[in-house]
């Protein structure tokens, strides 16, 4: 995967049209460490706008940017409280982003099937409103099966 650039942050704001999204996702995500990263997720219910900004971004910001999401779903630090919401939003964004072929590597959908084996694993822990965010079960099965199919084109 190449590294992406301010160069590249650029292009893609203006191949956008100056997307509003897209230009405060930069300031989220450029030249910040990966701690500062997590720690944005983390904060408050920081995920759910991180999600957004993921949803939103250009496909190649995407598949650099993604794996933060993943990480901060199993080593994330966030109330047990938020366990529910956390995974409802992964898996949305997860189910968004194989409808839309946005992938572009076998290694993001693998840590995806690992984020869907660790929710299953802790599947009491998660699946507690399934009147907000459905019944996760039917969810994983549906995901880990698009996933095993994806067609990974682009490198």
């Amino acid at each position: 995967m190449k590294k992406i650039t301010e160069a590249d942050w650029d292009r893609l704001i203006k191949e956008e049209r100056y997307d509003e999204d897209v230009v405060y996702a930069k300031k989220i995500f450029w030249n910040k460490t990966d701690k500062e990263i997590m720690e944005s997720f983390e904060s408050g219910t920081g995920y759910i706008e991180r999600c957004d900004e993921l949803r939103y971004m250009p496909d190649e910001l995407f598949n650099y940017y993604y794996h933060y999401f993943p990480t901060f779903v199993m080593e994330g630090t966030y109330d047990y409280l938020e366990d529910p919401s956390v995974a409802g939003s992964f898996m949305q964004l997860l189910g968004e982003k194989l409808k839309s072929h946005s992938f572009y590597y076998a290694e993001l959908l693998a840590l995806a099937n690992k984020v869907l084996d660790f929710i299953l694993d802790n599947i009491d822990k998660f699946n507690t409103d399934p009147d907000i965010f459905g019944d996760f079960l039917p969810k994983i099965e549906t995901l880990k099966a698009d996933i095993k199919i994806y067609p990974i084109t682009r490198h």
